[in-house]
């Protein structure tokens, strides 16, 4: 019988790590490589959004608010897959959300420059499939997209560990700055592999999703 206790590799610690990375890698590349947009930090492009609109820059508020609406959409796809996963296929539903991000960004590696607007459209939806379908890892509700969530928890699962002195408290707050720092590494790499390949360099990204998905599918076979 199934360990119904056991943790699913969707919801595992590497599997974190690997979606951080890539995370981090998406927000560096469409940032460097197709024209400063932040296409999983929706928040930095609602203000540029606002900021726009102040100006009067009717155009330019468009090119932010396309990825804005991009990432609500990915969020929609990902919660109709999990609301109909029986009727998908024997795959579990975060498997195809992750399949979709894969082909997706293999598509973004061959958008030229002026296709950048479809290209972060393309990048913000799937960080929205990404933030709704892997929500949750250990039993912490996590980001992998972005890291202001992620830095409150952290820092008030450490507050409370000072002020409690249970173990459990720093191992969350730990876990929480374990992926901020993937994080971080995933943009370093998503920066330096951007300035030297340009927009191939987003397959990357889409191999270590692709990791994330192999393990997936081995963790079935072997459960």
């Amino acid at each position: 019988m199934k360990d119904k206790t056991r943790i699913q590799t969707s919801e595992s610690l590497i599997t974190a790590a690997m979606l951080a990375v890539a995370g981090g890698f998406m927000d560096a590349y469409s940032y460097i490589g197709r024209g400063g947009v932040f296409a999983n930090a929706e928040t930095g492009n609602i203000v540029l959004l606002a900021i726009r609109l102040s100006e009067g820059e009717w155009l330019m508020a468009l090119r932010y608010l396309i990825p804005i609406a991009a990432f609500a959409g990915g969020v929609i796809i990902a919660e109709t897959a999990r609301a109909h996963k029986r009727q998908i296929s024997a795959m579990h539903w975060r498997q195809w959300a992750l399949m979709v991000e894969i082909l997706v960004l293999c598509l973004v590696a061959f958008l030229p420059q002026d296709m950048n607007i479809i290209a972060n459209t393309l990048i913000s939806m799937v960080c929205g499939i990404q933030v709704a379908a892997f929500a949750k890892f250990h039993d912490n509700a996590m980001a992998t997209t972005m890291c202001t969530g992620n830095l409150r928890s952290g820092t008030q699962a450490f507050h409370q560990y000072r002020h409690s002195g249970d173990r459990h408290d720093l191992h969350r707050a730990l876990i929480y700055c374990a992926c901020i720092l993937v994080f971080i590494l995933g943009a370093m790499l998503g920066g330096q592999m951007t300035m030297h390949f340009q927009e191939k360099a987003i397959v990357f990204a889409a191999m270590v999703l692709a990791l994330a998905l192999v393990l997936m599918f081995a963790d079935e076979q072997s459960a």
